[in-house]
């Protein structure tokens, strides 16, 4: 969700869901770079790209939508909705300050549904596309819980889940971006690079492994 735009005091970070999406991918560009011959980084890129979908879909969706509902649950969506056509009478909802974010592949299903994103901004949402998310989703989840007998990973698997993932993301926010005027400069070029080079190193990839 959006942050507040008030300067922030020098002990105190602050950010906002562009610059979140650009860190995310920036970073993803150089794990990728490492991952043929650092294998540990395809954890921190496979976690990396699932929040870039995230965030790319969170940028689309928040646009023109000032609480932010359409990235939430239904039932706090109805809650703001209803509070803002009372003419916000009464205390501010808890859901305005601590909104409940729907999952992961419910965003990216919401990004695909003309009713919360209109065309052409709307993502040419497919089945495959729906289910490379979802696995790549299970495989971020994997890696953030403990196992003390560790993981073990197919990695011959992980290169075409994380190009989906960025053709998500560049039809979000270099195609066809809806929030551009909330994001920093150069912001959708600097996305278009960074998903460049994740492209190149995960065509790369397979070649390196067939070798």
């Amino acid at each position: 969700m959006a942050m507040t735009a008030d300067p922030p005091t020098p002990h105190h970070f602050q950010t906002n869901q562009p610059r979140e999406l650009l860190a995310c991918v920036e970073h993803a560009a150089e794990l990728a770079d490492k991952a043929a011959e650092d294998h540990g980084a395809w954890r921190w890129l496979i976690i990396a790209m699932t929040l870039g979908v995230q965030n790319a879909c969170l940028c689309a969706l928040d646009h023109g939508d000032e609480f932010g509902t359409k990235g939430m649950t239904r039932a706090d969506a109805r809650i703001v909705t209803r509070w803002t056509k009372s003419g916000r009478h009464g205390p501010e909802p808890l859901a305005v300050r601590e909104p409940r974010i729907v999952s992961p592949l419910e965003l990216l299903r919401r990004v695909g549904d003309p009713h919360f994103l209109r065309p052409p901004f709307q993502l040419p949402l497919n089945h495959i596309m729906t289910e490379a998310f979802d696995d790549l989703v299970d495989l971020r989840n994997t890696f953030l819980h403990f196992s003390e007998d560790g993981w073990t990973v197919d990695l011959r698997e992980v290169p075409p889940l994380i190009l989906n993932a960025c053709t998500v993301i560049r039809h979000l926010s270099v195609t066809q971006p809806i929030y551009l005027r909330h994001a920093g400069p150069r912001h959708r070029e600097r996305v278009a690079a960074a998903l460049d080079t994740i492209e190149a190193a995960m065509e790369h990839y397979p070649e390196e492994d067939a070798a």
